[in-house]
């Protein structure tokens, strides 16, 4: 099976190469009339109330969940501390069985006559929670997925997906902040998911992957940042055996790298280096997808591993919740039938589910 998928991602990249870019984004007008009017609008002082719609595009084989308006407010920065908007978590019953094969997030103006794309460095971070399903290393519900400004397009080959049933609940949150000064009153959100119906083929099941350097359910997995060099890390024991075949992740500004290693040798698998401005800002965290010269990236059962995050912080002064590290990834389990199962009635589960976008990626 390993080999297969190799060739899948080797076929996949090629192909992703020739893709073009996002579609465009509708007409202010249209996304309006496309999320229907919340019973609690204007329950939020200075916004509408979100919501959130689902379109089917059978002949396109994707589904796009759009959720708005957002009201993005100017705000004053005074410190490297970011000010951000968190959103309310908008349930979404998801509408067919099969398999989620990608994602993109995009960001639109529900004010422009036509349509009109905000700056990505608006997001700070988008995510899907599925509330049907647990995190492989943690009492957590999955996540599905989760974006930031440095996250690209995710496309998996045509011949693997995460598994996804009709009815299964999901959790749409998100965060933004103003780039430039510039209040956005109607912000709508715009993920769009490839997926392949069930009864058309049966791909290999691929499961998210997350690790977090500060793992904290029901809470925050920022650090504050000391100045100068520094490093945070943590160890975890894979509960089953399995395969990456790719990997991404999450950092903060003056952010250098972070990287998994074998706990028990120290040897490192994979390590993702930053691009950052000249200030230290974040522009971008690398990637990594196995099967090019090597197969998928063994991970073995009942075996440590860690993750291991460094950052650099010129500013000379602590900064409050500065640091945030993930990892996460496209994952084959050897046997998915050993997939830890979620109990609702677990505390830490409990403790997670209130605190869903909250605490996902917030600086």
């Amino acid at each position: 099976m390993r080999r297969l998928v190799s060739l899948l991602l080797v076929f996949a990249a090629s192909r992703a190469a020739a893709q073009a870019g996002e579609r465009a984004c509708p007409a202010g007008a249209a996304l309006r009339a496309s999320v229907p009017e919340s019973a609690d609008a204007g329950s939020m002082p200075g916004m509408d109330m979100s919501a959130s719609t689902v379109q089917v595009d059978s002949a396109r084989r994707e589904i796009r969940i759009v959720a708005g308006p957002f009201r993005i407010a100017a705000t004053a920065h005074e410190s490297d501390d970011m000010m951000m908007m968190d959103t309310p978590v908008l349930r979404v019953a998801w509408p067919a069985s099969g398999w989620v094969r990608g994602y993109s997030v995009q960001l639109c103006d529900g004010d422009a006559a036509s349509g009109a794309a905000l700056a990505r460095g608006m997001v700070h971070h988008v995510g899907l929670a599925n509330y049907s399903r647990r995190e492989l290393l943690y009492p957590m519900v999955e996540r599905l997925m989760a974006v930031g400004k440095e996250t690209p397009r995710v496309s998996l080959p045509g011949g693997v997906g995460v598994p996804l049933a009709r009815g299964d609940t999901l959790g749409l949150y998100s965060a933004f902040h103003d780039v430039g000064g510039r209040t956005v009153e109607r912000a709508y959100v715009i993920v769009t998911l490839p997926w392949i119906p069930a009864g058309h083929s049966h791909p290999i099941d691929v499961m998210p992957f997350f690790v977090d350097v500060n793992s904290v359910i029901g809470g925050t997995s920022a650090w504050d940042l000391p100045p100068g060099r520094s490093e945070k890390r943590s160890e975890f024991t894979m509960p089953l055996g399995g395969s990456i075949l790719a990997l991404g992740g999450h950092v903060h500004d003056y952010a250098r790298s972070v990287r998994l290693e074998d706990a028990e040798n120290g040897k490192v698998l994979v390590r993702l280096d930053t691009k950052l401005a000249s200030d230290g800002h974040l522009i971008s965290l690398g990637e990594r997808v196995f099967g090019f010269h090597e197969e998928g990236l063994p991970l073995l059962p009942n075996h440590r591993y860690r993750v291991i995050a460094q950052y650099d912080n010129p500013t000379g002064h602590v900064i409050r919740q500065g640091g945030m590290a993930s990892l996460a990834g496209a994952f084959v389990p050897d046997d998915v039938r050993q997939w830890p199962l979620l109990d609702p009635l677990n505390a830490d589960v409990k403790r997670d589910i209130a605190s869903v976008g909250a605490h996902d990626m917030v600086q």
